[in-house]
């Protein structure tokens, strides 16, 4: 047989299949179900999750590929047991911010960094409870962190503790819709600041300002706030090659300033943004495994659901299959008619699935801060797995279409 032969039998089925499936409308809606459902639930979550996968990488790539930071608690979870017996750590200060300026090389800013949590006002206007992040001048350059009004601080006013403070665009925002802020004051908590600058916007994650604190001199807050903070180093490395070098460079003075012996673990933690980025992937790793383990039970119902639809199929048709044999027509025929049909159905199932996750993603994308990406190769897959459940679960109802004997099947009633 020739290859247009073929393509032109394959056709036939093809149109055959659609016309058995439209003289059964709502049965093979019904039937298809199941397949619109997985097909709908992956296309839909893997946007989802990418479009969330895309920002937050985002946000990653923005801090840097040469920074680094030096914390008590290790990245992951962690027993209780062992953040009680993390926390007792001792406190990072700004003498070892000094001596690993001086003696690291391969490290081209490094900052302390304190936070607490307060309210921000402006006469009858607040904030609802912000981080007041404290730090050296050289956070700026280590955030890459734009100031579009005013200044950052000086080293002076931070080596004075005095008390100024550079707002987050979003606070400037609340506290002086219609002002300019330079110059001014606001309350951090009880404590009044002079507002020396305000930062460019750093744009949003899930609907959340990335920018929405107040940054002020670092030796100021822990000078003012008198609880026990816990404190972190922020370093960049001179380039993205030599971050290996900072890090070891590091960790040799932070062990001699803390007096361990070579026998002895870290009392601190060097955390990467590659380590940050590997513990939100295994953190979304679940999630997409909790999705597949539904999508696949819904795939699988749906696939049933054609086997058996099938079966009433090869039952109904029993005559006709008879009167296709007697005229010549071979099993394998027969069969290529029933497994075409079911994958049709199993196919029209997935495209219906995958309209419904368009417009799933769009809606949820609209309404929440939730962003969706939808992945070409999502659609791809889906509509191969589709194909693939009618395929699979289409083989019995044909086996049993092409081994009826036709002078039974003739004498069907």
């Amino acid at each position: 047989m020739t290859s247009q032969a073929r393509s032109n039998r394959f056709l036939e089925s093809v149109l055959a299949a659609f016309a058995a499936i439209w003289a059964n409308k709502m049965r093979s809606i019904l039937t298809a179900l199941g397949i619109l459902i997985g097909v709908a639930n992956v296309v839909a979550m893997v946007s989802l999750i990418s479009g969330v996968n895309k920002s937050v990488l985002d946000v990653f790539k923005q801090m840097g590929t040469n920074t680094f930071t030096v914390m008590k608690m290790p990245v992951g979870n962690v027993n209780y047991m062992q953040y009680l017996e993390y926390l007792r750590r001792p406190d990072f200060t700004s003498e070892d911010a000094d001596a690993i300026q001086d003696v690291c090389s391969a490290v081209a800013a490094v900052t302390p960094q304190s936070i607490v949590a307060r309210k921000v006002k402006r006469g009858s206007e607040s904030t609802r409870e912000i981080y007041i992040v404290g730090v050296t001048p050289e956070f700026q350059y280590i955030v890459d962190s734009d100031v579009g009004d005013g200044r950052f601080f000086a080293w002076p006013e931070s080596d004075r503790r005095r008390q100024v403070a550079v707002l987050g665009h979003p606070v400037k925002e609340h506290l002086f819709p219609a002002t300019d802020p330079i110059g001014k004051h606001v309350m951090v908590g009880n404590r009044k600041f002079r507002v020396v600058g305000v930062l460019e916007p750093a744009g949003e994650m899930f609907g959340q300002s990335l920018d929405d604190y107040v940054i002020v001199p670092f030796a100021t807050l822990n000078k003012l706030f008198g609880e026990r903070l816990t404190t972190r180093l922020s370093l960049k490395a001179t380039s993205a090659e030599s971050i290996d070098e900072a890090m070891e460079q590091v960790t040799r003075v932070l062990r001699r300033r803390r007096g361990l012996t070579a026998d002895e673990d870290n009392n601190f933690e060097v955390v990467t943004q590659d380590q940050l980025v590997e513990m939100y992937q295994n953190l979304t790793r679940v999630t997409w495994i909790v999705m597949i383990g539904i999508s696949a039970i819904a795939l699988v119902v749906g696939g049933v659901g054609i086997m058996n639809i099938m079966m009433v199929s090869v039952t109904e048709r029993t005559r006709e299959i008879g009167i296709r044999k007697a005229v010549g027509a071979r099993a394998r025929d027969v069969a290529v008619q029933f497994l075409v049909e079911a994958a049709v159905l199993s196919a029209l199932g997935g495209m219906l699935g995958l309209a419904a996750a368009f417009a799933l993603a769009k809606v949820i994308a609209a309404a929440t801060p939730i962003p969706a990406v939808i992945e070409p190769w999502s659609v791809a897959l889906a509509l191969g797995v589709s194909i693939g459940v009618g395929v699979f679960f289409g083989l019995y109802p044909a086996r049993k279409a092409a081994r009826l004997d036709p002078i039974v099947a003739l004498r069907y009633e």
